[in-house]
């Protein structure tokens, strides 16, 4: 079973993968996905945070509207995409 992204329907095959989003689990081809630094992965509060997560870019917007209001524009902008 091919995996498909939730956003424009593009199959995974060889080096095009589909990953999850971290917050929904919506499959997100790498057009789609955003990678930002991520807070969730925290241990203590004021850490300073050097791991990624990758988003669809609903959850990119609504989870970090900090990163997604860096830019406007396409998928990934602000954000630190994987294409």
């Amino acid at each position: 079973m091919a995996w498909e992204c939730s956003d424009c329907g593009r199959k995974e095959q060889g080096e095009s993968k589909i990953t999850v989003c971290h917050h929904c689990g919506r499959p997100v081809c790498n057009l789609h996905r955003v990678m930002v630094p991520d807070d969730a992965f925290n241990s203590s509060p004021g850490q300073i945070v050097t791991n990624f997560a990758i988003h669809c870019p609903g959850c990119w917007s609504a989870f970090h509207p900090q990163a997604a209001n860096v830019e406007s524009g396409a998928p990934g902008a602000g954000g630190w995409t994987t294409a």
